[in-house]
């Protein structure tokens, strides 16, 4: 019972901080603060629920448990502790995290000299950064230095609010404007060529703007962190737009533009809108489209498709009518193949690009547009078809090689039968003919039905999981609420239980038992949400708060019929045996079995027979 939702986040990097450390910090904060700046919560009972920021729900299924420091959504199923809410909800790591909470709290994480050096740059540049995105928003302001700015944003439709949302500012005409202003702020040279913001001039006489003269966009990452610019003339000059080149703080091809201000939007309609320009994601969020992002001068990459995925399940590809845009959708089939994302295609009309097509007919346009947008599969079909010089079988079938290709990379071998199917509808032709041309494709084919590649593991609903087995599930309940009393505790066998997660988090159980015969349920907690083989299973049974009318009554009754099923299964592994060594003429060993089977049998009429009577639907 495996799920990445929940203990993962936890084990990374574990091993390279002592668990005191850790421990420290979580204990000095408290998870519903933590997750109160995310999630609206209210009291029901001992925890606090609210609306779940990791999937669109009406009714709130996320619980926060102060007490045990941990989350836990009874609808999707996300949870852990405070560390693995922030790694989830921002994208850090746990690395990350950590520092950031122990920052908070006054408590240091020890670092290498390297990663001491990198986070010091890093925090240097995002001051920088956080600096500059001041002055290029003052300067918009000024009257004289902004007014063509605000000219520009007015003729494009921007209104004031979406200005300052946004932060959208403005560099001077000076060459050396902000480089003048950051050294006053006591930032070297140095640190402002490091930062993407300026560079040496080639005579070696001072340092020179990397933006001035251009309409400033600024970027920033899931944390509210400025992690770059894009600046945008507004004259003449090349290039057209301009980005910030990579930094330790920044990387284009990881980063997209709007999704910390997406990223609400997205998760409640688990649907993003891709777009190529700032302007284009902007004037969607204006006119009401907010879960809209951008990428940032580079095509789509493997890293934008994962950070999508945490969030979404659809995407929407709304790239300009032309060629390149064409060539931008057509790229991102490559990708998507096995993302486990439905992916359309929303094609605008000639002439219109996303921000001129939202300003001229607004969202209900485009979500008509939406509805009968293409699959990117077929939206790639039709184009190769297009294409084709003539209506020849042979033209049809070359003019999509590059889609098989891509087909071929599917993992799952329904999957890609169906899609090659959709191709030869299409075409027109049969399966047949295409994996004639295609041997490769034929060979895979064949390699996916003789041994499929083994497909991520799904989580076993609670109540599938327990079927029959309320006995276990009760149990574990009690066990990490803490109503085990050391009488309890020593009937406690993991061999008793039949379900393996179970079985993981009785061991762990046992190995934290104090000096009185009670468990340490925190230390048991902890240990086991950073265990995948039972991190669901603990984290969803120390959530629960199920009702027993006689607690110490109902554990007795689970403990007995736990005990008989024990029996009655080694009785019956012992029957078998017993059956082998009598047809295999073992007169000894059948022997031996007749005794141990008596002696099951006498103890089993000494068990007590009551039956369990679990308070809990299954």
């Amino acid at each position: 019972m495996r799920d990445g939702n929940v203990g993962a986040a936890t084990l990374v990097g574990r091993g390279l901080i002592p668990d005191d450390i850790k421990n420290r910090i979580r204990d000095r904060v408290d998870i519903a603060d933590v997750v109160g700046r995310h999630v609206s919560l209210r009291r029901a009972g001992q925890n606090l629920v609210g609306l779940c920021p990791f999937h669109q729900e009406k009714s709130p299924s996320f619980s926060v448990s102060p007490s045990k420091q941990m989350f836990y959504c009874f609808g999707c199923k996300a949870g852990g502790d405070v560390f693995a809410f922030l790694t989830k909800i921002t994208g850090v790591t746990f690395q990350e995290a950590l520092r950031e909470l122990g920052d908070k709290v006054g408590i240091a994480v020890e670092e290498s000299p390297a990663e001491r050096m990198r986070r010091g740059q890093t925090h240097r540049i995002e001051e920088m950064n956080r600096a500059s995105m001041t002055w290029f928003h003052a300067n918009l302001r000024d009257s004289q230095i902004g007014a063509t700015a605000r000219e520009y944003l007015n003729r494009r439709g921007i209104l004031p609010s979406t200005v300052e949302s946004f932060q959208i500012g403005t560099s001077s005409s000076e060459w050396d404007g902000l480089c003048k202003f950051l050294t006053r702020k006591g930032f070297t040279h140095s640190e402002i060529t490091t930062a993407g913001l300026g560079s040496p001039r080639s005579n070696g006489n001072g340092h020179y703007d990397k933006f001035h003269g251009r309409l400033m966009f600024t970027i920033t990452d899931l944390r509210k962190r400025v992690v770059g610019f894009g600046g945008r003339v507004l004259d003449d000059r090349t290039p057209k737009y301009l980005n910030s080149p990579d930094t330790p703080l920044f990387k284009k091809g990881q980063t997209l533009f709007a999704l910390d201000q997406a990223r609400e939007a997205i998760v409640r309609t688990k649907t993003v809108i891709v777009v190529e320009g700032y302007f284009d994601a902007i004037a969607l969020h204006q006119a009401g489209l907010t879960h809209t992002v951008a990428t940032l001068g580079t095509a789509l990459t493997a890293e934008h498709i994962q950070a999508l995925r945490r969030f979404a399940d659809r995407v929407v590809l709304l790239f300009d009518p032309d060629a390149a845009g064409v060539r931008a959708a057509l790229r991102g089939l490559d990708l998507f193949v096995n993302s486990g994302l439905g992916v359309k295609v929303v094609t605008l009309p000639v002439g219109e690009d996303p921000d001129t097509f939202m300003q001229k007919e607004g969202a209900g346009a485009f979500a008509q547009l939406e509805a009968a947008a293409p699959s990117l599969l077929d939206y790639a079909l039709n184009h190769m078809v297009q294409q084709a010089d003539d209506g020849s079988l042979e033209s049809r079938i070359r003019s999509v090689d590059e889609v098989l290709r891509i087909l071929q990379k599917g993992e799952h071998p329904i999957e890609r039968q169906e899609r090659i199917k959709i191709v030869s509808e299409r075409l027109r032709i049969s399966e047949a003919r295409l994996i004639e041309r295609y041997p490769a494709l034929l060979a895979q084919s064949k390699r996916g039905a003789e041994a499929p590649r083994p497909q991520p593991t799904e989580r076993t609903p609670l109540n599938a999981l327990f079927k029959g087995l309320p006995e276990e599930r009760d149990l574990l309940v009690l066990l990490l609420h803490g109503k085990l009393a050391p009488a309890d505790v020593r009937r406690l066998r993991p061999e008793s239980f039949t379900v393996a997660p179970c079985r993981k988090l009785v061991e762990i159980a046992l190995a934290h038992v104090d000096r009185e015969g009670r468990v340490q349920v925190q230390p048991v907690v902890d240990e086991s949400v950073a265990d995948l083989d039972c991190s669901a299973l603990a984290v969803e049974l120390s959530m629960r708060e199920d009702h027993f009318d006689d607690v110490q009554a109902h554990i007795a009754a689970c403990f007995d019929r736990l005990d008989r099923k024990r029996s009655e299964r080694l009785m019956g592994e012992l029957i078998a045996r017993l059956k082998t060594a009598e047809r295999e003429g073992r007169i000894d060993d059948a022997r031996l079995l007749n005794m141990q089977i008596n002696e099951v049998r006498m103890r089993k009429a000494g068990t007590p027979t009551a039956g369990v009577v679990s308070l809990v639907k299954e």
